[in-house]
């Protein structure tokens, strides 16, 4: 593999690397592991880019070891052991939806431009755009027939249908909220609501559907599913309203440099808030930014000093408090395995608060 260039800009978040809390630990191994062995030993050059993307590789091919998260693997696997089902069973799923989020991580880094992840190059500055495409579809198409090892787990195989059909309707709906916030990205005019609405499809989506899965490999009902798709809704929004604080103020668990989001004109949680809120002199100022046509780091510092001032910052905390408490209530009386459930509720407090 050779680099289309260098790097420019922070480490993510600024230098800082998040790792996740303890108690995931074994979660992730497990997926991990799994991870490995969907993907095999294959010769074909395509799956060297997918092992980079899985950070397997660097930038020359070199195999490497990185603790990577695994976190929606990881939820699914808290999910299904938390309803009395073996968590080892629902590790096809978790390794699907693993391959799902590379999937759409190698996608956004191109439409957005992004030339660095990890505190690494991205695969699309590695590689090009072209095979980065390629790669990410392939990720796709690796996530279904990964799923369709449920059998082998004793699922039957209308459960992996319903299952399948989950993951697809899921990823459809991440798709749309992705398709919003490319819209936003020219706007300025974002309420609280679309912002909420965006975030619920973008990055709740995905979170509910790795609950919903575990459920399924659980064999629970349809409505425990349903319930915990919903809940997991409601994490995604307090999750990624807390990746938004991060990604200005400290570091966001995507591996972003601080502030690249922001520099494409991306509008989080607290730019929403200052846009409806603010007086109209800091609307104007806000405004002003937003329609430069380029953004440069010196512009962020006064960003996020104005968000600071209007107390943009503490209402988005108060904010992904408010989803996660919803996400918890909805959660009360589901969960039949108390340390599955006490992890899952440490997990979702962590994601939403930075609280562990």
């Amino acid at each position: 593999m050779q680099s289309r260039g260098r790097v420019r800009g922070a480490t993510a978040g600024g230098g800082v690397t998040v790792g996740t809390p303890a108690w995931l630990s074994g979660y992730e191994e497990l997926v991990e592991r799994a991870l490995k062995g969907a993907l095999g030993q294959q010769s074909f050059p395509l799956y060297r880019l997918m092992e980079y993307q899985l950070g397997w590789r660097d930038e020359h091919g070199a195999a490497q070891e990185r603790a990577a998260p695994r976190l929606y693997g990881a939820l699914c696997l808290l999910a299904c052991g938390g309803l009395g089902g073996p968590a080892e069973r629902a590790v096809p799923a978790a390794v699907a939806l693993e391959l799902v989020y590379q999937f759409l991580q190698a996608h956004a880094d191109l439409q957005e431009g992004s030339q660095e992840r990890y505190q690494r190059p991205t695969l699309w500055w590695v590689s090009g755009p072209a095979q980065a495409i390629n790669v990410g579809d392939g990720l796709h198409t690796l996530a279904r027939l990964a799923l369709m090892r449920l059998t082998e787990q004793g699922v039957p195989e209308h459960q992996v249908v319903r299952s399948l059909q989950t993951l697809d309707a899921a990823c459809l709906r991440t798709c749309e909220g992705v398709h919003q916030g490319l819209v936003y990205q020219e706007r300025l005019d974002i309420s609280p609501d679309q912002y909420e609405r965006t975030a619920r499809a973008s990055t709740g989506a995905l979170v509910g559907c790795a609950l919903e899965l575990g459920a399924q490999a659980a064999e629970a009902p349809a409505g425990t599913g349903e319930t915990l798709r919903a809940a997991g809704e409601d994490l995604g929004v307090a999750f990624q309203v807390q990746e938004d604080i991060q990604g200005l103020w400290g570091a966001p668990l995507s591996g972003k440099p601080r502030g690249s989001e922001t520099l494409v004109k991306k509008k989080g949680y607290p730019v929403v808030y200052a846009l409806e809120h603010a007086p109209l002199a800091q609307k104007r100022e806000l405004g002003a930014l937003f329609f430069k046509r380029v953004l440069e780091p010196v512009d962020l510092e006064r960003l996020t000093a104005l968000l600071e001032g209007l107390g943009a910052r503490a209402a988005a905390q108060l904010a992904a408090e408010e989803h996660l408490r919803r996400a918890l209530l909805r959660l009360e009386g589901i969960f039949v395995v108390e340390d599955c459930r006490r992890d899952l509720e440490r997990t979702g407090r962590w994601l939403a608060l930075r609280d562990n």
